[in-house]
């Protein structure tokens, strides 16, 4: 992730670029406020915990592996902030497309068309590795747990609007400290105060260890022990370093060794200014440079020769910025209003091009310009204003830790309503302004998913992909897709969704406006200087900071200022919001990008109206035109919703503890689909694909039903990985995972919270393959909610055939064999005649 190749030039280049830092629990350091980039660690720490994924996950075990992580981070003197992403900008789904193929799709393709012998092998699970989908919700609550027994100190969790690394550098910058991940871009990106990325496969953890008795030789005579010189043995040693995320066994004293690297380091290094880094990275090619599938030229293949090493595709891109911007250099004239900013990108840009310059035309130049531009763009941080440095200067105002309300790009996403009832009254609907603080409380909290951001924002839906049959349509569109369709609904009649067909014909502000604010939105360069030497200013100069406004001024052409802008008040949104958005036309759409086979396709699906979808659940009267949101609703009429959108609105649902509710409601929804799928089409398919009672009983058996931590499950040897079980917890995972997001647009995470860290993969398919017996009974109440009115959507119990069945035949003595081969042709003959 991050710029091509930059993770490997940081590594040749150790030595001269990197700073090594010690801290130890025994010391009275001070606090170090560090950033972790909250999806980098969930990837790092379970491919490095040796927890199997192939069945699922072992969420269990990875709660206490979190725990034990950000523990022993905090005892050395860390202070810990974890960022998580929000939406995907739409400038990178390309590159998030390409990653799925790789990184889910494939290796899933690969699985089931390989031998079961073969697939089961340790190498062959640890190269084909696929996040097990729950694995965000299980850190979500192992951290909040953490943090409520710490009482909130010494850990933070933060949820950015949109990308997550950004937010974290500006934060980090805020603090004075640094970001932790695997992505490069973290040296790429700057902020004031920021002190650099610490990348997690550089953290080393040292702890004491005793040294080995000197043996002591109490016999007589010159007769002495001699080791054999090939036997192995230990070097004695005070110390032992362990390498990675996991700290050792023993917490007492612990020493934690980290690199990091600052971007002023590397510019130095690179002979260019460090407001330029932006875009260095985009010359190079970062996640917004990915070609689309229908483009034949890749921008970084017309740069560079083939020839030349990622390493030397960096120094030369740096050397090709440094050649440009010399103040020796003699300029021409602009093509652009913007100073040398653009005319900068278009000389570096035509530099790298020189040696295919006469079989490109100016069109394929110039859009090659406004990719470079696009993707530089998306490292911008506003510059920070305020006086106040540290925690203290965090959350100016409750919509946002680091901006104000107008700065805030998660606001505009969740104001979609509230700006097309603006735009019909002078008052803002009191109803819509109550439900937008709703949602933006619970992003705040966490206790809103990412992927429903992405839909508030681009219109857009992932749904997360785990390991399942390539040949079957996938769940997330069989089980999946009838959940999401309420989401969406529900998203749309409490916020607005966007919608991208024709943009506002009015707006409230003019160009000249947008203009003045464009001076706001700039590249920050913390290095200053005062000197009076040509070439250190033109090094210092942030060359990029008035690109973004310029762009958008070039890009708003179609926006109206016939009207001035309108104040903001307690009732109204920000004027920012209402100038950039769009009004409805036709039904909203959102476009899910599913497997499809062996590839990622985009499928868009018709936002169904909220009256539809009431009347097919006999609620009407909550779609009147007068009605509240249905978010505003009380928690009772909410979860009946609930409850009926999931047709499972039974009393022995409703008398289920809290933490049951969830798991119950998916292998209900799991039954119900499959069980619907067979009366539509009567195959044998879809017969095969109906769930039994016992494989029902396994999954809730999988299930640590009560709050005490229980121990990781001991086997001789692993469960064999069969294809219908592996199905199976396909199912369950997109039934559990959209379910819990369907609660969280209604908050309901309450009365219905996530209950994903209580879920084994290997205990389930342990029970479904005979390696453990299934307990007695579950818990009082657990199987009677599952099968009330399902008892005739299970499938017979599948008996497996026994091989002895082959020897039961009676045995029929073989005929004699005749002896022929002494004789000929015609003896034969003779013989068949007879």
């Amino acid at each position: 992730m991050g710029v091509h190749g930059l993770t490997t030039y940081l590594r040749e280049k150790k030595r001269t670029l990197s700073v090594t830092t010690v801290l130890s629990s025994s010391s009275n350091n001070s606090q170090v406020p560090t950033v972790v980039d909250g999806w980098s660690f969930i990837y790092d720490l379970y491919n490095h915990s040796n927890l199997p994924w192939v069945y699922g996950g072992e969420y269990n075990e990875f709660v206490q592996l979190v725990k034990k992580v950000v523990e022993s981070w905090i005892k050395v003197g860390l202070q810990v902030y974890f960022v998580f992403d929000g939406a995907c900008p739409d400038l990178k789904f390309p590159t998030v497309i390409s990653r799925l193929g790789q990184s889910h799709v494939h290796p899933a393709q690969l699985f089931f068309r390989t031998s079961t012998s073969s697939r089961s092998t340790g190498r062959f699970l640890s190269e084909n590795r696929i996040l097990p989908p729950l694995a965000y919700s299980a850190c979500i609550h192992a951290l909040e747990t953490l943090r409520s027994r710490l009482g909130g100190v010494g850990l933070e969790l933060h949820f950015a609007d949109e990308e997550g690394d950004p937010y974290a550098v500006e934060l980090a910058g805020r603090l004075g400290g640094y970001v932790v991940g695997n992505d490069s871009d973290f040296v790429i990106l700057n902020s004031d105060g920021y002190r650099g990325y610490i990348p997690l496969d550089e953290l080393v953890w040292v702890t004491a260890v005793a040294e080995d008795p000197i043996p002591v030789n109490n016999e007589d005579g010159e007769f002495q022990t001699v080791r054999k010189p090939k036997a192995k043995r230990k070097v004695p040693h005070n110390a032992q370093n362990l390498g990675g995320l996991l700290p050792p066994d023993d917490t007492e004293d612990l020493t934690l060794n980290f690199v990091s690297y600052s971007p002023q380091t590397l510019a130095t290094h690179l002979k260019i200014p460090v407001s330029l880094l932006p875009l260095f990275g985009a010359l190079v090619g970062n996640d917004f440079s990915k070609e689309l599938e229908s483009n034949s030229r890749k921008v970084q293949g017309l740069f560079f020769e083939r020839s030349l090493s990622l390493s030397q595709r960096i120094d030369k891109a740096a050397s090709t910025v440094c050649s440009v911007m010399s103040p020796n250099n003699q300029r021409r004239k602009l093509k652009h209003p913007v100073g040398s900013v653009m005319d900068l990108i278009d000389r570096t840009v035509n530099a790298l091009l020189a040696r295919l310059a006469s079989t490109m035309g100016t069109g394929e130049v110039d859009a090659i310009v406004e990719k470079i531009v696009n993707s530089a763009l998306q490292y911008a941080i506003p510059k920070y204003g305020g006086d106040i440095t540290g925690r203290e200067g965090l959350w100016p105002t409750s919509v946002c830790a680091l901006h104000d309300a107008e700065a805030c790009s998660f606001l505009p996403m969740i104001s979609a309503n509230v700006m097309r009832q603006t735009e019909k009254s002078d008052q803002a609907d009191p109803h819509l302004l109550e439900a937008r603080e709703k949602y933006l409380d619970a992003s705040r909290g966490g206790l809103f998913s990412p992927k429903m951001m992405d839909t508030l924002s681009t219109g857009s839906s992932w749904a997360r992909i785990f390991l399942e049959n390539p040949d079957l349509e996938t769940v997330a569109r069989s089980i999946g897709r009838p959940i999401r369709e309420w989401i969406y609904t529900i998203l749309d009649d409490t916020v607005g969704l966007p919608v991208s067909e024709v943009e506002a014909p009015d707006s409230t502000r003019g160009n000249d406006e947008i203009e003045e604010e464009s001076d706001d939105d700039e590249l920050i360069d913390v290095v200053e200087s005062d000197s009076d030497d040509e070439l250190e200013v033109a090094r210092r100069r942030d060359y990029l900071a008035p690109l973004k406004g310029e762009l958008h001024r070039l890009h708003s052409d179609e926006i109206s200022d016939n009207e001035g802008s309108q104040d903001d008040t307690a009732t109204e949104p920000p004027a920012s919001i209402i100038s950039h958005r769009l009004l409805p036309q036709g039904p909203r759409t959102v476009t899910e990008y599913l497997r499809r086979g062996t590839r990622i396709a985009s499928d868009v699906v018709i936002v169904k109206p909220l009256a539809e979808l009431l009347s097919s659940i006999s609620l009407p009267k909550y779609a009147d035109e007068n009605a509240p949101p249905l978010v505003l609703r009380s928690e009772e009429e909410r979860f009946t919703l609930f409850l009926l959108s999931l047709k499972s609105d039974l009393p022995a649902i409703r008398s289920l503890p809290s933490e049951c509710i969830l798991a119950i409601l998916a292998v209900r929804w799991v039954v119900q689909s499959l069980h619907t799928r067979l009366q539509e089409s009567n195959s044998k398919e879809r017969e095969k694909e109906r769930w039994s009672k016992n494989e029902a009983r396994c999954l809730l058996a999988s299930f640590t039903w009560s709050s005490n931590e229980t121990a990781p499950l001991n086997l001789e040897s692993p469960p064999p990985i069969e294809d219908r079980n592996v199905q199976l917890m396909a199912q369950i995972l997109m039934a559990l995972d959209t379910i819990e997001q369907l609660a969280q647009c209604l908050l309901l995470t309450d009365r219905v919270p996530s209950n994903a860290y209580q879920l084994s993969g290997l205990t389930f398919h342990a029970l479904l393959t005979g390696k453990i017996s299934p307990p007695s009974s579950l818990p009082l109440g657990i199987w009677e909610a599952v099968e009330v009115d399902l008892l005739d959507s299970f499938q017979e119990e599948r008996v497996k055939k026994s091989r002895k069945s082959h020897a039961e035949k009676p045995f029929v003595p073989s005929p004699a064999k005749k002896n022929i081969q002494k004789k000929g042709l015609f003896a034969m003959l003779g013989d068949m005649d007879a």
